[in-house]
């Protein structure tokens, strides 16, 4: 199980290629070419402007948007400090979800998951996806569970998650704030987190672990 950065090479199977994070001041501007077939920035502080050809938007925490031009990004700061993350790959066109999410020791059950053998500390529910799913951590400490394997992670941290195999954040040493991106849906296709009781056994990716 590889967890990776922005400045190292994901593990071949990932449909996710590069990840930067994006840090403005009030009122910088900065531009970044087109590098893959598929693009997409989320905001994950504050609100940005998203300049991409003759399109302009701007997107508060926990919005995107996909580059549907050549002709690049161009990302400007608003009245106070912004940041936003740009994920680079080979996705294809029908996807999972995107968005933020938070964590914290002792923190609310929000969701009854599949039953783990393993001590958790917070709310967070054992699940499937049908797609892989990256987790990019922003803030706090925690381990990652991904099948079998525990994993410590912390911020700049990217975590691959295989079509399939069952996921968790058990245990938060200090609060994490984090970027979820599910890509491509496969086999049947379902959206959002499964489970083996609701919604039937999972069936992961051998070869994508």
């Amino acid at each position: 199980m590889s967890v990776f950065t922005s400045s190292m090479r994901p593990p071949a199977w990932c449909e996710l290629e590069t990840f930067d994070v994006v840090n403005l001041v009030a009122g910088e501007s900065r531009h970044f070419p087109r590098r893959s077939a598929k693009e997409r920035v989320i905001a994950t502080t504050g609100n940005l402007q998203v300049v991409a050809g003759s399109r302009t938007q701007v997107i508060r925490e926990g919005q995107f948007l996909d580059l549907a031009t050549e002709a690049g990004w161009e990302f400007r700061g608003t009245a106070r400090p912004s940041q936003a993350v740009m994920f680079r790959g080979r996705w294809g066109d029908e996807l999972g979800g995107c968005g933020i999410f938070s964590g914290r020791a002792n923190g609310p059950t929000l969701l009854d998951g599949d039953p783990v053998d393993y001590p958790k500390n917070t709310g967070f529910d054992s699940h499937y996806h049908d797609c892989d799913e990256y987790w990019l951590i922003l803030e706090g400490k925690g381990t990652a569970v991904v099948g079998k394997h525990f994993i410590a992670v912390g911020p700049g941290d990217c975590i691959p998650i295989g079509m399939g195999h069952h996921h968790d954040m058990p245990m938060v040493e200090s609060p994490v704030k984090a970027v979820y991106f599910e890509t491509t849906l496969e086999g049947l296709k379902r959206t959002g987190h499964l489970w083996n009781h609701t919604h039937g056994p999972a069936e992961p990716r051998p070869e994508r672990v």
